[in-house]
C-alpha cells in the first residue's frame, strides 16, 4: 500500500516538472545576456571595469549572484557589485529582479597580490533566476592591468 502511494506520488511530481517545463517552453523565459564592457580605471596592481547585464529573454529574471574569478595573470581577487546598490562591502551582490528588456550594470573590481603587468583573464558568473531554478550565464572578459585607461 506505501509502495502504490509513493509511486503514484513519484508519478504526480514527474507529471507536474513536465508541465512546468512546457509552460516554461510555450510563455518563455528570462535570458540574461551581457552587454558591453567598460575600463573605467586601471593601475599596476588593480583595474576597475563595468560590464551591463541586459535581461533579453521574455519573462522576469531574477539575478542571485554574480561571481567573478580570474583564470589568467598575476594572482588576486575578483569582486563583483551591482552598480548603484548599498552592498555591506564591496564584492557583495544584491539581488535584483530584471523585466524584459531591463539591464543593470555590474561593476567589477580586480585586485592583484602584487604589482603585474596585464592583461588578465577574468570570469564573470551570472547566477540567474527564471522558470527555470537556477542557470549560470558566463562570460570572460580580458582586462590590461598598468595601461592608463581611456575617459569614457
Amino acid at each position: 500500500m506505501i509502495r502504490g502511494l509513493l509511486g503514484a506520488a513519484g508519478m504526480a511530481g514527474a507529471a507536474a516538472t513536465a508541465g512546468w517545463f512546457v509552460l516554461a517552453r510555450v510563455q518563455g523565459d528570462s535570458e540574461i545576456g551581457f552587454g558591453p564592457s567598460t575600463i573605467i580605471g586601471t593601475d599596476e596592481g588593480s583595474v576597475h571595469a563595468e560590464i551591463e547585464l541586459i535581461n533579453r529573454g521574455r519573462e522576469a529574471g531574477v539575478i542571485r549572484k554574480v561571481e567573478g574569478t580570474l583564470e589568467e595573470g598575476p594572482p588576486g581577487r575578483v569582486l563583483v557589485t551591482r552598480k548603484d546598490s548599498q552592498p555591506p562591502q564591496r564584492g557583495w551582490w544584491v539581488s535584483n529582479i530584471l523585466k524584459p528588456g531591463e539591464s543593470c550594470i555590474a561593476e567589477i573590481d580586480v585586485e592583484l597580490v602584487g604589482p603585474g603587468t596585464g592583461p588578465v583573464i577574468i570570469s564573470v558568473d551570472v547566477h540567474e533566476i527564471g522558470r527555470r531554478l537556477l542557470v549560470h550565464r558566463r562570460t570572460r572578459l580580458t582586462l590590461p592591468i598598468g595601461v592608463p585607461a581611456t575617459p569614457v
